[in-house]
């Protein structure tokens, strides 16, 4: 598996994207954690192979067979609304 930080470089894959939610904007460098390790993590985690963060189209891509793109979904926006909720308490 290959990272290429800060580079967007999607493999072949099945292709899933949700829409991200206005007040998640002021939190997406926390969300995707420092130098992508947020994002890396559930990659290797959730068996895809890519998720990225699209800012102009305002989605999170999720790339890899279609059998884990369901529940990597799930499993990117819990860690969405943990780091939302964990901000929004401090």
């Amino acid at each position: 598996m290959q990272h290429h930080q800060g580079v967007y470089n999607p493999p072949i894959a099945h292709y899933r994207h949700f829409k991200t939610k206005p007040e998640w904007n002021d939190h997406i460098a926390k969300i995707i954690g420092k130098d992508g390790c947020h994002f890396i993590r559930m990659t290797m985690r959730s068996g895809c192979k890519y998720i990225w963060y699209n800012e102009k189209e305002g989605v999170i891509e999720l790339w890899g067979p279609h059998a884990v793109l369901r529940n990597a979904q799930r499993m990117v926006e819990e860690h969405i609304r943990s780091i939302v909720d964990e901000i929004e308490t401090s």
